[in-house]
């Protein structure tokens, strides 16, 4: 059988992999980056004099790559003996001749990303099936601290579970301590360093958070959001509101409005209405695919 999986997920990658390969310890892995279409289908076809069944999986696989003619060939007709799973985590053209071959089979697997709900959900149940008790207030925490990420709410989780070493109820004392607010700080940071025009900073910020796959449409929600309330809390400056009843308007903390009044002076209505306008059609095209997620956030920052 042969399998091609998208995912950005490792986590989920693991769980659908381990719905594949009864036995994970007996499975040949390949970096495509060291091999190619040639290489693997030699090794997919070939069969031992024992009928020995193979396990082969391709990480990081390229729909773009050459002789995929190859592999459609061998598609129609594959070794019985050899179970043969491509996973990648870059955008699939399901339009692709190769990718519909294996839509017919039902064997292209698009493991889609959690929801917020999905999350806390799954952090439960791998929680009881480690033997603790995590309640659902306490996964929504894990969560949003993630920034919905269930890669890192995973890992999240798998630190309470050292930190007592024995199943028992998952306190939020303990969450408070254990659970790392880092990504979050750094999510402030990012924001902060986009609206102070520091584009070094911003872009630093930027590759640690793809190490994490951190959503980008995340972030552009967090500047639209802070943007908006620039040009709210300008507009009414300039009529004349207090910082008091700009703060009631805006539901900000005395910190906050402060801070937000002070970066409105580095930037006129005209410019905050454009920023608006362009981050509301980067969050289009970034949900259309028309443009890879970080680049068009990227270049959205470089304008400054």
């Amino acid at each position: 059988m042969v399998y091609l999986i998208f995912s950005t997920s490792y986590h989920l990658l693991e769980e659908e992999l381990g719905n594949i390969f009864n036995n994970k310890e007996d499975i040949e892995v390949i970096d495509y980056n060291n091999s190619n279409v040639n290489e693997i289908v030699n090794l997919a076809s070939y069969t031992s004099l024992f009928d020995d069944k193979k396990n082969l999986l391709i990480k990081n696989f390229d729909l773009g790559a050459k002789d995929l003619e190859l592999l459609e060939k061998y598609i129609k007709l594959p070794n019985p003996t050899t179970t043969l799973v491509f996973t990648t985590d870059k955008k699939i053209d399901e339009r692709k001749k190769f990718v519909k071959l294996l839509k017919e089979k039902n064997a292209y697997i698009n493991i889609k990303p959690l929801n917020y709900k999905d999350i806390s959900q799954k952090l439960i149940s791998i929680a009881r099936k480690n033997g603790y008790k995590l309640y659902l207030s306490d996964a929504n925490y894990i969560t949003f601290a993630s920034l919905s990420n269930y890669d890192i709410a995973y890992n999240q989780l798998e630190k309470v579970f050292l930190y007592y070493n024995n199943p028992c109820e998952i306190e939020k004392s303990v969450l408070d301590n254990v659970i790392s607010h880092s990504l979050d700080d750094n999510s402030f940071k990012f924001v902060d360093a986009v609206i102070k025009r520091n584009i070094n900073d911003a872009i630093k910020i930027i590759n640690d958070f793809k190490l994490f796959k951190i959503e980008p449409l995340i972030l552009v929600s967090m500047l639209s959001k802070e943007y908006r309330n620039l040009l709210i809390a300008k507009d009414l400056y300039q009529r004349g509101y207090s910082n008091e009843k700009i703060k009631k308007e805006l539901n900000l903390a005395d910190w906050q409005v402060d801070k937000t009044i002070n970066n409105t002076y580095n930037y006129s209505i005209t410019e905050l209405e454009d920023k608006i306008l362009s981050l509301t059609k980067l969050d289009y095209d970034l949900k259309t695919s028309k443009i890879d997620k970080y680049l068009g956030l990227e270049l959205f920052i470089l304008k400054g």
